[in-house]
């Protein structure tokens, strides 16, 4: 077996109630299907996992666990559809003013109302709730998002990375249909930008 992509043939198992409610029905034995890829990071690195995911057109999640972050893509037949890491660099709101599509003080207010706020409401909404941002600027800025965090996985060199096939995101998240290729090609110049500015 290739040391650098393990797959795992056993699948796991777990108990589930019948009824999917868990009130002490009678349960039912069902199978979850495992990762069908896994490895690490430093023994292959991450573009010839999305190429192989472009390669053999793959439909699932990939989550990647690096030393400085981590992020979950999601692909449709070798096309990335969505993307997110744990922490951004940029979020929506300053992606936003970096486009100079709302103001530092617009900004702030709604900042201060989304940490006040109990609800689960996210940033988005209430920018555009309060009036300072249209819809589809907020699409185009979350699908931005998608990208660099897409760009950020390119230059991980440590971590492991596990594969999921058949899973998607939830129905509401903002999804995307990019090439895999030049998503790669984009990257290696956005990280070579990044390291001359450094």
């Amino acid at each position: 077996m290739n040391p650098f992509l393990r797959t795992l043939f056993k699948p796991s198992e777990r108990t589930i109630p019948r009824n999917g409610m868990g009130n002490g029905a009678e349960s039912v034995l069902a199978t979850v299907p495992p990762p069908a890829l896994q490895g690490d990071i430093a023994a292959i690195a991450i573009e010839n996992i999305f190429q192989l995911i472009d390669f053999a057109a793959l439909t699932g999640k990939l989550e990647i666990e690096s030393t400085v972050n981590c992020g979950t893509f999601y692909f449709r037949k070798g096309m990335l559809i969505h993307g997110l890491l744990r922490v951004n660099h940029r979020r929506i709101g300053q992606i936003l003013l970096d486009a100079r599509l709302i103001t530092a003080d617009q900004l702030e207010e709604c900042l201060r109302i989304h940490e006040q706020t109990d609800t689960r409401k996210r940033f988005g909404q209430i920018l555009v709730d309060k009036g300072y941002a249209q819809p589809e600027w907020l699409e185009k800025s979350l699908v931005h998002q998608i990208k660099e965090s897409f760009f950020e996985a390119l230059s991980w060199q440590d971590g492991s990375f596990v594969f999921h096939p058949g899973q998607a995101p939830p129905p509401e998240e903002i999804q995307t249909y990019s090439r895999i290729d030049r998503l790669l090609l984009e990257g290696m110049v956005h990280i070579d930008q990044s390291a001359l500015v450094r």
